[in-house]
């Protein structure tokens, strides 16, 4: 049986409850990476998740691109989440210690624009290493995972960064922009799903073939918490479900 990790980000949306009831009901444990304005508006949601079991952790205030920001603007929008998630642990009784951190879009703030995993322009390595230091400065570390066997994760470059990056995007998201083509119905979505050959939209690119189907290394599967695909989320994960898929907690 394929082991993943489900992670979710942009949380929490309207349908943040409802998620996390069906995923409960599922038993299936899920780290949510959260935007600090958005907890702000559902914070009640957040404690009764906390106090369900699910992970809360940050995933930046507002969801800019790092790349665009100011050093500054960086350890801002890191710390303001941090304050908020921090609280919200306080509040259900929970104590904060398992820090991490998944960069919006995966931009590390290196100029890349989460073209993380390919030979691109050379990355702003000084200003990427001070988030990373910065990061590390609050506390912030890298989860252990069992068996991701993708090297293009322990790349030089990328493998001492402490940030959460994914193997596989369900790239349901897909679904709200204009000229996905290819990927404009759920049907679709869920094709590419169980694809060995699925076409990455984001244009990042690795040497290795990602599919959620490898045998040969477990997965970190990235999902999102978004109002206007929550009628999905349902037929997303019991297709996952579907697919032999055991989920595991950090």
């Amino acid at each position: 049986m394929k082991i993943s990790y489900l992670t979710i980000d942009d949380s929490p949306s309207p349908e943040f409850l409802r998620h996390c009831n069906y995923l409960k009901d599922c038993q299936i444990p899920a780290v949510f990476f959260c935007i600090g304005k958005n907890l702000e508006k559902e914070c009640d949601a957040a404690i009764q998740a906390l106090k369900m079991g699910f992970k809360i952790q940050n995933h930046s205030y507002s969801h800019p691109h790092f790349s665009s920001l100011s050093l500054k603007e960086a350890c801002y929008e890191i710390a303001k989440a941090d304050e908020i998630i921090t609280s919200l642990y306080q509040s259900a009784g929970l104590n904060y210690n398992e820090k991490w951190f998944r960069f919006p879009y995966g931009d590390k703030g290196d100029g890349r624009f989460g073209k993380n995993f390919g030979i691109l322009s050379p990355p702003d390595l000084k200003k990427a290493k001070y988030i990373q230091d910065y990061l590390k400065r609050l506390g912030y570390v890298k989860p252990q995972f069992k068996n991701v066997n993708y090297a293009y994760l322990n790349t030089k470059r990328l493998k001492n960064d402490i940030d959460m990056l994914w193997t596989f995007d369900i790239m349901e998201w897909a679904l709200i922009k204009q000229n996905m083509r290819g990927l404009e119905t759920i049907e679709a979505v869920l094709k590419r799903v169980k694809s060995q050959t699925p076409k990455d939209y984001r244009r990042i690119y690795a040497k290795e073939k990602r599919w959620l189907g490898n045998p040969d290394s477990n997965e970190i599967i990235l999902l999102h918490d978004h109002a206007e695909t929550g009628a999905n989320f349902k037929t997303i994960i019991d297709n996952l479900v579907s697919l032999n898929i055991k989920f595991e907690s950090l």
